[in-house]
This record gives C-alpha cells, structure tokens and sequence, in this order.
C-alpha cells in the first residue's frame, strides 16, 4: 500500500496533525496558516486518495475530524508521511510562483515565518522573495500588503487577477499542453513527472475544478458547432481556460465587472448572443448566476480569437476588411523594400497576413494580450525578420494608434517569412498539417514544407480538434504532420517542430523514402544500393558490430563520456573525442528524444567513424534530455546511429528505416527499452527487410 503520487505537501501536513487524534478545522487552519475555508475546501480529495488506503476521514460534531481504519493501515499510512523525502531544489523563481499561489488561495494574511517554514528558508529570503513579487504583481495592478505582526496579502481588481492567474497558465503550460489537457478533459496524466515544476503546476490546475472542464467543453462546443464559429485550437483552450477559471472566482463570490460604454458596444455584436448563450447553458448546468459584465470579457474572448481562415470575418470583427488587407499590403511592400525582394507577388501570403491583423488589432484595441509561444525560437532563428517586421509594424502603430508587442511583431515576422519562402514545386505525397497556433505560423510551416520538402503536397492545415474530419475528407493522405503529440488511427502522425528543423525535415525525408521503398520493392522495382541483396548485406555488416549496453549517467555530459568509452575500440571507430563532440553539438542544438516514447536518438555525420556504426544503451535510471519538440522527456534508452560525413545513399537509407521505423511501428520502441538482445535484431531485421 503506497501513498498516491499525487498526494499534496498541505495534504500531508493535515495528515500528520490528524495522525495526533481527532481535532477541528479551525485548529488545522492555526497550525498550517491558512483560512479555515482552505482546509474544508481540501478534505473532500483528501478523502477519496484516503479511501484507496482503507482509511475513512469522518467528521463528526463536537469531536471535529479524525481518521479511522485498520492499526495496520494507520501505521503504514504513518511510516509513509514520516519517511524523509529527497529534497528538491528550487529556484527562487518557483518558489516565489508557489507564494503567488499562496496568496491567491487565501484571502486572508499569511505571516512570513509559515512561508519560510513551507520552504525551508529564513525570513530573509521570503522577505526578498516577497520583493520581486511586488513588482510582478504591481505590472498587473495588484498590490501586495505587507503588515509586521499581520503578515502578508494581496489587493487588486478582479480583472487584474484574472490577467495574473491567465499569465501564470501560460507560464506553466504552453498552447498544445492545454489543447492537450482539454481534449482529455484534465483527467489523463496532467502532469509528467515530480519536482518543483509539476508543483507548481499541481498547484495551479487546483484553481480549477477539475471535476467541472467536462461540463464546461460540453456547453462551449454546443455553442460553438451552433453557431458555426471556428475557434483555433489556441484560442478554444484559452476561452476554456478563461471560463473555468471564471466560474471558480464566480462561486467564491468574485464578481468581475465591466465599464457599461465599453459594454454597451459588445452587446450590438453577435458575438455577445453567442456569449450569452453560453452564459445560459453554463447557469443551467451549475446553478450560478452569471453577470453582464462576465459575458462582455467573454465576448472579448470571441472578437479577439484568431479565426481559421474560411469563416466570415467581415460579420465577426469590428475592423474592416479593406482596413486590414491595407495594412498587410503596406507591411509586406515595407518589408520587401528592406530585403530587396517582391513579397507581394504571391497573393496567398497578403491575405493571410490580413486574416491574421484582424483579429490581432481587435485584441490590441481590447486591452487584450497577445501570446506567442514561438517567440524566443523566432527570435533565435531568425534575428533578421525580427529586425525587419519590428520597423514593419510602426506602420500599424501610425494607422491604427496601438502600441505592437514583440509578440505580434514574432508573428508579423513568420508571415514575412512565409513571403520569402514561397516557391512551388512537384508534389506528390499528400500530407494534412495540424497547427494549432494560428494562421502565421501554420502557414509559414506549410512554406517551410513546400521550400525544403517539394515531393509533398500539403492537402489541409487544420487545429487538433478537427483532424479526423479532414482526415475523412483527405482518406488520400499519406501522413499527418503535427505540431503537437496525438495519436490518430487512419495515417501516422509525424511530429515536427512549428519552425520545421533541419533534423523535422530529415526525419520526414527519411519516413516517405522508406515508405516509397516499400512500394517499389512491392512492384518489384529496386535499384542501385537499395537492391535486395546488396542492402541485405549492408544492414549485416551494420549490425555485425551492434552493440547493447547498459550503462549510467546523472547528465548528459556523462551520458556521452560513457558512451564513447564503450565504443573507443570498435572496429571502424577512429576518434572516440570527435564523437562526443559531434554528438554534444548535435544535441544542443535540438533534442533528439522522441516524444511520447522515452527514447533519444542520438546520431552525427562524425569525422570520428568511417563506417556506419549503430548501438543500444539503456539507462540504469532515467535521464531527463530535451526532446524533438523542444519539452523535455523522461529518457530510458539511447539509440546511437552514427554515420562518416560522407556516407552513401545505401548507408543513409538504412539508418533512415530505422528512424522512420519509430514512427511507424508502434511496437519497436517497447523493444528497444526492455526488449532481449535477439528481440532488438529481429525487431530492426523486420523492419530493415
């Protein structure tokens, strides 16, 4: 009988004190300081984890809370909260998150001295940490009260709150996580893995009852499939996200609301009927009043979405077309002129880059902000576009009399990018493209696709929500190339960065080359290194010398030092230190675990080889690395492929299956983990055939 996983520090805490006899609420309250409304709000979950154990939390008057269960079941229950856990280190910025979390849970003050006993820091550390609090807080209007012998809370409008609580999700979980957690409804693995982070997070989704998302989907994609509104993935999770917070502040007695001119606007819109309709569906189902004031932020949520392209935009948004396909035109003209090339010539582009000013110079005039998760790897790869779309976007400021964040200007810069990239080119393999950070990066993915991948055709780009109907419409499609993590069952799904890598494009490279192999050697037509006999006498020569090795390391710098070590004296291996140096580049420059499976692929063109070697090492304890979509995956096994810096077309087709054969065959990653020695051979036999 173990503790759930998921069992939380306050709810330990609350066990040892019950652990002592029965007591009150009020009494836990004073010893964790916290409200007495805290602890009562926790015991319901803290009883249905204790009911797993065999124990039942009874409340009874007069006596207060106590537990009750078998002496075996309590001493066990006991043994497990007492027994010292590894500590964790923690930034000072998780920790200071975790007190922003404190205080929004709490109404009340809480004194310093349970905040460094929480943390186990002095006073002097909370009081610094309290500091920086103050100035995040003051950028959102809230005030942070500090009283000696009182303690510490916070003030602000519920609007300001509800911006910091927002700003915190966005934090802690990007778009295609809360795509993710919302088409499973919060109740899949919400968080991967333990340490501060997952707290943090842990203590953020408890904001949300997660017991009422379901009903909340329910009633919003009512509304939404009634209407004909097509929301973005990015914008569906945040008006879901915005909702269920909403509700939460609702049943606790905040009330948000709204200036009436700026109201009285919203409700001329069909946007506001759609709010309010929702608000209806919402007040049926929980049995709470919803106010005017909440349908009008919700209407913001609407009129500032970014719409898929196709839906009528002109009756959605309050600017005009004309205004729009004006601004694009003139950002496109301007930014052309920098970089000395036409980028009106493909019209596609500037109605894109118009769909996309809408909605965004809606949310700018709303007061509205405007994330953009691809930022800091826009700006990283590609510095000049910033440069160029950021002098670009004063012409906006100018015309429309709004100030444009660096976020929208990341924007401005792929849809200038997708101009550059435009090129045409013979395609064949149908693909469906799944994006779901709106129409600029969407795009500028498919130009990516089209500039490096020509041998494709890009059928649809469509958000995670909708990919089964245009699979259903496109059943042609040979694979979907997706942004985020899913599992589909009519195509294999290739999962990509939003910037489509190098190594993005190599992988796809080397999935639709294995495949066309596949077709060729089914009619019968194979030719040069790829003839039956001559690669079968590659692939033995290749795994001749496969090695599978079980070794150990706390990082990756150790990882690699093991790993060469164990390959310094293998036939065809001349530089053991080039290797690794190889290798380290290649890794900091993108993660090479496969997300979803606990497997990296670790592969160089290394001057340290000159034939291909390939090997298997499995971890002793799991290694966190950074993954192909740049998150980071619990790792088990490596997978090391390398080859010479020239290697022939037979040597980069093989270990071109192999890779491809992650993605398509569902059973070879298991294999390679926890799979014997003659399981792996026959695994990459079948797949190498």
């Amino acid at each position: 009988m173990v503790i759930p996983v998921d069992l939380k520090r306050r709810e330990r805490e609350i066990l040892k004190i019950l652990l002592e006899g029965p007591t009150t609420t009020e009494r836990i309250a004073s010893l964790l300081g916290v409200s007495r409304r805290t602890v009562l709000r926790g015991l319901p979950e803290l009883s249905e984890k204790l009911k797993s154990l065999g124990i039942n939390l009874v409340k009874k008057a007069g006596t207060g809370v106590s537990l009750e269960g078998r002496k075996d079941s309590m001493e066990k229950l006991e043994c497990l909260i007492e027994r010292p856990s590894k500590r964790v280190e923690m930034t000072p910025d998780e920790r200071q998150q975790l007190i922003i979390l404190s205080l929004l849970e709490q109404k009340g003050p809480r004194k310093l001295y349970t905040f460094a006993r929480e943390f186990n820091v002095t006073d002097a550390t909370i009081s610094n940490d309290l500091d920086k609090i103050e100035e995040i807080l003051s950028r959102y209007g809230i005030k942070l009260l500090r009283r000696p012998g009182l303690g510490v809370w916070i003030e602000g409008h519920e609007k300001n709150i509800r911006a910091l609580v927002t700003e915190l999700f966005y934090e802690n979980f990007d778009e295609a996580q809360l795509v993710r957690l919302i088409k499973d409804n919060l109740r899949c693995e919400i968080i991967s893995g333990r340490g501060v982070r997952a707290q943090v997070k842990d203590r953020l989704l408890g904001l949300i009852d997660r017991n009422l998302v379901e009903e909340i989907e329910h009633a919003l994609k009512e509304v939404v499939e009634e209407s004909g509104l097509h929301l973005a993935d990015s914008a569906y999770a945040g008006l879901l996200v915005h909702i269920a917070l909403a509700l939460e502040r609702l049943k606790s007695g905040e009330i948000i609301t709204m200036d009436e001119p700026f109201l009285a606007n919203f409700k001329n819109t069909k946007e506001f009927d759609l709010a309010r309709r929702l608000g209806s569906k919402l007040e049926a189902a929980f049995g709470i009043s919803i106010p005017e004031g909440e349908l009008g932020y919700i209407t913001m949520h609407l009129l500032g979405a970014k719409l898929r392209m196709g839906d009528n935009l002109d009756e959605l948004f309050l600017l005009d077309h004309r205004d729009a396909a004006q601004a694009a035109r003139e950002i496109l003209k301007e930014a052309g002129r920098e970089l000395k090339k036409d980028l009106l010539e493909d019209g596609r582009v500037l109605e894109d880059l118009a769909l996309h000013l809408k909605p965004a110079l809606v949310r700018l005039k709303l007061g509205m902000e405007i994330r953009n998760p691809l930022l800091s790897q826009i700006k990283e790869s590609y510095p000049r576009l910033m440069q160029v779309a950021g002098r670009a976007a004063r012409l906006l400021e100018k015309r429309f009399g709004v100030t444009v964040p660096e976020s929208e200007i990341g924007y401005i810069a792929m849809h200038i990018g997708a101009a550059l990239e435009h090129g045409g080119g013979a395609e064949r393999a149908g693909v469906v493209l799944v994006c779901p950070s709106g129409i600029g990066s969407a795009r500028m993915l498919a130009s990516r696709i089209k500039k490096e991948l020509p041998e494709l055709e890009v059928l649809e780009v469509v958000s995670a929500l909708d990919l089964e109907k245009a699979l259903e419409k496109h059943p042609d499609a040979e694979a979907v190339i997706s942004t985020v993590p899913m599992e589909v069952s009519k195509a294999p799904v290739l999962l990509v960065s939003p910037l489509l890598n190098d190594d993005d494009v190599e992988k796809i490279r080397a999935y639709f080359r294995a495949r066309r192999l596949k077709e060729r050697e089914s009619s019968g037509v194979v030719t040069g290194r790829g003839r039956p006999e001559e690669r079968r006498e590659l692939v033995f020569e290749i795994l001749e010398e496969f090695v599978i090795e079980e070794v150990d390391a706390d990082n990756l710098e150790e990882l690699l030092d093991v790993l060469v070590e164990k390959i310094r004296k293998k036939p065809g291996i001349t530089s053991a230190g080039r290797i690794k140096q190889d290798l380290y580049s290649r890794e900091i420059k993108a993660g090479t675990a496969v997300p979803g499976l606990g497997l990296s692929v670790l592969h160089a063109r290394t001057g340290g080889v000159e034939k291909p070697f390939l090997g298997l090492f499995r971890l002793k304890k799991s290694l966190k690395m950074k993954n192909m979509d740049g998150d980071t995956e619990e790792v088990k096994a490596c997978l090391v492929m390398l080859l010479s810096p020239r290697p022939s077309p037979g040597e980069i087709e093989v270990m071109g299956r192999i890779s491809a054969g992650l993605v398509e065959d569902p059973t070879l990653a298991g294999v390679l983990k926890s799979g014997s020695g003659e399981d792996v051979i026959k695994a990459l036999l079948r797949i190498l055939k």
